[in-house]
C-alpha cells in the first residue's frame, strides 16, 4: 500500500512514518517544514518526500498520485497558534482539509485517516466519550469539528471512509522544532533537565491525558488498517495526570526537587480537565497505548541531556510561556 502522509515531518507524522515502513508499506510525505524536520525522517527506499503546503490544490493533486490511503496529519498543533493567529490558522486547517479531500475524491482514493482533537469535547464532564454532544470553545476545536463534519460528507456522499482520531494530549522525543509550542510535559522536561523551574500556568492541579506519540502512530496504523465506516474515536491513556504531578515524577527521574513557577493564565480559553474514555478504541478499534508517562519522561530527558550534551540549551523554550503571561491580547 501507498500512503500519503500529510504532515509526516512533523511529531506525530514522523513516528507515524517510521511505522508505516517497518510495516513494508511505501510513504509519500507531503510537509511545508515549518514546524516538521526533514532531517529526522526515516531514511528508507519506500520514503519519498515532497516540500510543499496541503493549502495548494496542484500540490495535493501530484502528492496523491498512485496513492492508495491518505493519513491527514498537516495543521497547526496548539490551540495557541490560533489565538495568536486566528484567521491565518482557521483557514490553514479548513482550507487543506477540504482540498485534500476534494483531491482525494477526483483520484478516486477512498480510504481516509485524520487527526481531530480532543478540545471538541470541551464544555463536557469528563471522561469524554465518542457521542458526547460537541459545542467547541476554541477555534482550533472549531475547526476540527468542521473537519470531521466535512469527513462525513465526503464519505456519505461519495463514498470516502474515513476515521478520525480524537488524541488527548500528545508529546514525545523530536519536538524541538515547535519550541514553546511543544506538549507541556516536553517544555517542563526540557527546562528541569537544564535546571530551570518549570513555569506553570495557574495552580498546577490542572489535568491532562498524555498519550506518548509512537503510540499514536499505533492507533493511526490500525485505523488505516481497519475496514470500519467512517466514524471518530478516542485516542488517549484514560489516565488523569495534574502538571504537579508530571513535575514531580521528573524530580524523581532527575533526583532533582525543582518547585514550579507560578504564572497567570494567559487565556479564558483553558481546560482544566482533559481525559478519555478508552472503551471504544480499546473495544472497537483495538487500540491501547503502550508507553507510560514515566517511561515517555525517562525518553525525553535522554533527549534534553543529547541536546545539551552538543550545546542546545532546550529549556530556554519555557520562557515563551512566561511572555504570555504578560500577553494582554491573549487574556479572554
Amino acid at each position: 500500500m501507498k500512503v500519503l502522509v500529510s504532515g509526516g515531518a512533523g511529531l506525530i507524522g514522523r513516528h507515524t512514518v517510521r511505522l508505516l515502513l517497518a510495516h513494508g508499506q511505501s510513504v509519500v510525505v507531503l510537509d511545508d517544514l515549518r514546524l516538521g524536520k526533514y532531517d529526522e525522517l526515516p531514511a528508507g527506499d519506500g520514503l519519498e518526500f515532497r516540500q510543499g503546503s496541503v493549502t495548494d490544490r496542484a500540490t495535493v493533486s501530484a502528492a496523491l498520485r498512485d496513492v492508495d490511503a491518505v493519513i491527514h496529519l498537516a495543521a497547526p498543533s496548539s490551540f495557541l497558534m490560533y489565538e495568536q493567529d486566528v484567521v491565518g490558522a482557521t483557514i490553514g486547517t479548513t482550507a487543506s482539509f477540504v482540498i485534500l479531500l476534494e483531491e482525494m475524491r477526483r483520484a478516486g482514493i477512498g480510504k481516509l485517516v485524520y487527526a481531530s482533537t480532543s478540545a471538541v469535547y470541551e464544555s463536557n464532564p469528563v471522561p469524554y466519550r465518542e457521542g458526547m454532544p460537541l459545542s467547541p470553545l476554541d477555534m482550533k476545536a472549531l475547526s476540527k469539528k468542521w473537519g470531521e463534519e466535512a469527513a462525513q460528507y465526503y464519505s456519505d456522499r461519495y463514498g470516502i471512509r474515513a476515521v478520525g482520531l480524537r488524541p488527548f494530549s500528545v508529546y514525545g522525543v523530536g519536538e524541538s522544532a515547535k519550541a514553546g509550542y511543544a506538549n507541556i510535559v516536553t517544555l517542563f522536561v526540557w527546562a528541569m533537565t537544564n535546571g530551570y523551574r518549570p513555569v506553570v500556568w495557574g495552580d498546577g492541579l490542572q489535568t491532562r491525558d498524555y498519550l506518548y506519540a509512537a503510540d499514536m502512530a499505533e492507533a493511526l496504523w490500525l485505523a488505516l488498517c481497519s475496514d470500519l465506516p467512517s466514524q471518530c474515536f478516542n485516542a488517549g491513556t484514560g489516565i488523569e495526570t495534574s502538571f504537579i504531578e508530571v513535575i514531580a515524577t521528573i524530580n524523581e527521574e532527575l533526583g532533582s526537587s525543582l518547585e514550579p513557577l507560578h504564572v497567570e493564565v494567559p487565556s479564558g480559553i483553558y481546560a482544566r480537565r482533559l481525559v478519555a474514555d478508552t472503551t471504544r478504541q480499546r473495544d472497537v478499534l483495538g487500540f491501547t497505548p503502550r508507553i507510560s508517562l514515566r517511561e515517555g519522561i525517562r525518553r525525553l530527558i535522554a533527549e534534553a541531556r543529547s541536546f545539551a550534551d552538543r550545546g542546545t540549551d532546550l529549556g530556554v523554550h519555557q520562557h515563551f510561556f512566561e511572555r504570555l503571561a504578560a500577553d494582554k491580547t491573549l487574556h479572554r
